[in-house]
């Protein structure tokens, strides 16, 4: 077969991720947060609430339905299923934001963000069928690649529905506030998905996808391989430490917009702006650090990445303002490409080659996991501190994420005798 019809097929694969980073960034770390907490009046533990019992969600129902589509062979009915859930819930969202509902917000949030996380776990499992093994590292990484491109294009196209203008510029678009993005998100999200949806649902090789015909049940699989993982050195304590310091990580994206707004005062606009210089670093610093982990290896340099995280925190937490911020902004996007940049390596390095999968399905797992407990932390802060000011409360979230990281940077140089 020639390459040119292989890359074809994997830049379609590719495609979902950038049209789900225009999701994550727009409803996730952007727009919903902002009117939760600023247009509905509501705390910040409501967002982190909602984010939480959604990954709760996904850890339940993510084996049940992988297993049913390893049994049947399927994955894109429930991949088409799910996104196009997404889209539907997204774009209700504008609705129920403008009649001032809370709940009826949290709750289509709940259900758009447990779709997008459930889509990505059938859309992840296709790449196996995607490319050959050798070159799933490089279409991975195109996939993120993209994926930063994505959120960044999001962003721009949708930034006059919200206050009429790009980029100071006035539009004949009308501003219609936080609530307007919503439905400009889910076509833009709909539009960019279709290429990925439309050329697999019809792919015939994925009709073909083998069955699998045992009978072991997806809990017991990943206790097994809870199990298995005492026999290689190092894998338990790097899935422990990742916990705690992607909970530190996760939550501090999800809750930027926030900060920004409550403990900067910034508008939307220059919000938009913070988080493309943001996102702009994360490529940049997704290719520096990926040649760092060649050099170093894969421990040293994620030790480093997170000494990274913990130094941009701190310096936050200490100088609230706003040209700190946007310093800290740039620093932190960097160190937030290496994270993912050196993880994967790092477990490649301790997994042994015939278990990778599995290793992967536990990383994997123990990431939805630390999306639980780390909003709810940044929450029950502010509300704890809220008595002493909003900057106050602010800060104070953000050094106890400061301090969730610092425990899995701990926790994971005990791992350095098994790079010896």
């Amino acid at each position: 077969m020639s390459k040119s019809p292989d890359r074809f097929r994997e830049f379609i694969w590719a495609m979902y991720d950038f049209a789900d980073t225009i999701f994550s960034m727009n409803v996730v770390s952007l727009y919903f947060p902002l009117l939760i907490v600023s247009d509905l009046g509501a705390e910040d533990i409501y967002v982190g609430a909602a984010n939480s019992a959604s990954q709760i969600a996904v850890i339940l129902l993510a084996p049940l339905l992988g297993t049913i589509s390893d049994r049947t062979g399927k994955r894109m009915p429930l991949f088409t299923a799910f996104a196009i859930i997404t889209a539907i819930a997204t774009a209700s969202m504008m609705f129920i934001g403008k009649a001032q509902l809370l709940w009826g917000a949290l709750f289509l949030f709940f259900i758009a963000n447990l779709a997008y996380q459930l889509s990505l776990t059938f859309y992840n499992s296709l790449l196996p069928r995607v490319s050959s093994a050798e070159r799933w590292g490089k279409v991975s990484g195109l996939g993120t690649a993209l994926g930063y491109v994505g959120s960044i294009v999001g962003m721009a196209m949708v930034m006059p529905f919200n206050t009429g203008k790009f980029f100071g510029i006035a539009t004949p678009i009308p501003a219609m506030g936080r609530t307007g993005t919503f439905i400009p998100t889910a076509v833009l999200f709909s539009i960019f998905a279709l290429p990925t949806l439309i050329y697999y649902f019809r792919d015939e090789k994925l009709k073909k996808y083998p069955a699998d015909t045992s009978n072991i049940h997806p809990i017991t699989k990943i206790i097994d391989t809870i199990r298995d993982a005492k026999k290689y050195r190092g894998i338990r304590t790097f899935l422990a430490s990742r916990l705690l310091f992607q909970e530190g990580v996760e939550t501090t994206i999800v809750f930027m917009g926030v900060f920004a707004e409550k403990a900067m005062n910034m508008p939307d606009s220059a919000k938009i702006v913070f988080f493309i210089i943001a996102t702009t670093a994360a490529v940049v610093g997704s290719f520096i650090i990926g040649r760092i982990t060649d050099a170093l290896g894969a421990h040293r340099t994620l030790m480093l990445v997170l000494l990274g995280w913990i130094v941009g925190l701190s310096t936050l937490a200490i100088f609230p303002n706003r040209l700190v911020f946007w310093f800290v902004g740039g620093w932190l996007g960097i160190m937030l490409g290496g994270v993912w940049t050196a993880s994967r390596p790092y477990l490649l390095h301790l997994a042994p080659p015939d278990a990778v999968g599995r290793f992967f399905g536990l990383y994997s797992l123990s990431g939805k996991a630390a999306a639980v407990l780390g909003p709810l932390v940044w929450g029950a802060t502010t509300l704890a501190l809220k008595k002493f000011g909003s900057l106050t409360a602010y800060r104070g979230a953000v050094i106890s994420m400061t301090i969730l990281i610092t425990a899995g940077t701990i926790m994971l140089h005990k791992n350095r005798k098994v790079w010896k």
